[in-house]
């Protein structure tokens, strides 16, 4: 009966995905057209913790996150690895980048179709647009809700909803297609014994 009723939620999944996609397109265009991006952030969590810091994006699958002080966090994906470095703990996580909602905007070509799935559009009073995603293989994982200002298009920031939560990001000052120093994104491999999959 459990099974049933996951094949009935994926279905109904697929479908209103297959009919959001049709208003998506142009807010695939514009991240696709988006080579390297630089900015600043905000970010709180569901427990009220907030932080800011410089966000760097260069696609495909580069990414860093460096947070302002009294944060010691540093936030790099390389391609591959999505790494979290504590500075000041001298600690790092490894995460495959391909399984964190990081991999949506970062991948080669932005696609909300095939292994995404969107499952809303809601235009905003704000001239903002929110589209919200989750990944067809593993739905009850968690979601990501993109948020887009429209006329023009530019990408305001995301929030991630899982198990541990929600975590709101706010983007500012972003300034797309300037040149990034690949240095930016380079971190030490893992090895066998840090590998988290």
């Amino acid at each position: 009966m459990k099974r049933i009723i996951y094949s009935l939620l994926a279905l109904t999944l697929f479908l209103t995905g297959a009919m959001a996609t049709q208003g998506a397109e142009k807010y695939e265009q514009y991240l696709n057209s988006i080579k390297t991006l630089s900015g600043d952030f905000s970010q709180t969590n569901s427990r009220g913790q907030s932080a800011q810091g410089k966000i760097q994006i260069s696609r495909p699958g580069r990414m860093r996150l460096s947070y302002a002080p009294p944060s010691s966090l540093l936030i790099v994906a390389d391609g591959t690895w999505l790494v979290t470095k504590d500075i000041q703990a001298d600690e790092v996580n490894y995460v495959s980048l391909e399984n964190t909602p990081a991999a949506f905007i970062l991948r080669p070509h932005v696609q909300f179709s095939g292994d995404v799935i969107i499952t809303s559009i809601v235009p905003k009073d704000n001239n903002t647009t929110e589209i919200s995603l989750i990944r067809a293989e593993d739905p009850e994982a968690g979601y990501i809700t993109l948020i887009f200002q429209d006329n023009p298009i530019s990408l305001k920031g995301w929030r991630v909803t899982d198990a541990q939560g929600e975590t709101r990001v706010v983007l500012s000052n972003v300034q797309p297609n300037v040149h990034l120093p690949q240095g930016l994104f380079q971190i030490e491999r893992p090895n066998l014994i840090q590998r988290i999959f």
